[in-house]
């Protein structure tokens, strides 16, 4: 396996990974919110690392997909589809945290 593409299934996993994190921030459940500004920046922390991990994985991946072997293509894509997934929640968390940590800051 390439070290690029190793580095990028690495990070799709690490994206997923990342995101039950940012449910501490919340406060326990997706409808409670950040509670302060330190749980919007952990929260807000927690969508770039999972956004900016499926993104830099996913690209890493479909660079050196083509020298692998068939199983170790067909792990990567799941690799890539997981990441899709961790973007989206990522991405989630990066709107939230940001819109609840300017409410804070203001007040």
């Amino acid at each position: 396996m390439g070290s690029r593409f190793r580095i990028g299934v690495q990070a799709c996993w690490l994206s997923i990974l990342a995101t039950p994190v940012g449910l501490l921030a919340i406060g326990g459940g997706p409808c409670a919110g950040p509670n302060n500004t330190a749980g919007s920046i952990i929260l807000l922390s927690i969508g770039l690392l999972a956004l900016g991990g499926a993104i830099f994985g996913t690209a890493l991946v479909l660079i050196g997909i083509l020298a692998e072997d068939s199983p170790i293509r067909l792990f990567g894509v799941l690799s890539v589809c997981v990441a899709v997934m961790a973007g989206l929640v990522g991405g989630v968390y990066l709107f939230l945290g940001y819109a609840s940590a300017t409410v804070f800051m203001r007040g």
